[in-house]
């Protein structure tokens, strides 16, 4: 006689209801100790970018005053710099923008000084802007680092520019190089070309960078 054998069925135990909840408790946990780290990750990486891009526009206002021969073409660009620099202040706009056919140049010059000139018509036509990004603009002022010797009477704490050279002719100039400030203001493609207007409201704007250097003979 043949026996019959009771069957064996397997059973599965699910997931309980707490189980669930922890599970849930701890991914959420997670997702939120990942979030906190973004904000500072994508903080990091556009301080990041922004001194990279500050770097690059240092670069290009040093390479600019040393090597342009735009400045001063068959003559002397340390006389150049210095007597646009000297008594007052100069402009240096730093950018890039469209040209006639669309393609992206980098643009840099003073405003109204020197042969190596930004005109208004660089920056816009009048109905279209042609800065591709952001305007920076180096503002170059005697630096108190020249030798006391060769400066002029300081003005008052809050007055920009504050300082000024003795001499407004480079050939009465003794020494062998000329140090300036460089403030470095960020402006928005379509913003005011008329430097002189803008120049009074610039001591009470911070700037995004102040360096000094300084051309030699």
């Amino acid at each position: 006689m043949n026996r019959l054998h009771p069957c064996h069925v397997s059973s599965r135990r699910g997931f309980s209801l707490i189980e669930v909840v922890l599970a849930i408790g701890i991914f959420l946990v997670t997702v939120l100790a990942l979030v906190g780290l973004l904000g500072p990750t994508l903080r990091s990486v556009d301080e990041v970018e922004k001194t990279d891009e500050v770097s690059s526009i240092v670069n290009t206002i040093n390479a600019f005053l040393q090597n342009s021969q735009d400045i001063a073409p068959g003559a002397s660009k340390f006389d150049a710099i210095y007597k646009a620099v000297s008594q007052d202040y100069a402009t240096i706009l730093v950018f890039r923008a469209y040209d006639d056919n669309d393609v992206i140049s980098l643009k840099v010059g003073f405003v109204d000084e020197t042969s190596a000139t930004i005109l208004g018509s660089d920056v816009t036509t009048g109905t279209q802007v042609l800065a591709a990004g952001t305007i920076y603009r180096a503002v170059l002022t005697p630096s108190s680092v020249n030798p006391a010797s060769e400066m002029g009477a300081p003005g008052a704490v809050d007055s920009y520019p504050r300082y000024k050279m003795s001499e407004m002719d480079p050939a009465d100039y003794a020494e062998g190089s000329f140090a300036m400030e460089v403030r470095i203001f960020a402006e928005d493609p379509a913003f005011n070309f008329n430097v002189e207007s803008n120049l009074t409201a610039l001591k009470d704007q911070e700037p995004i960078f102040t360096y000094n250097t300084a051309i030699v003979r």
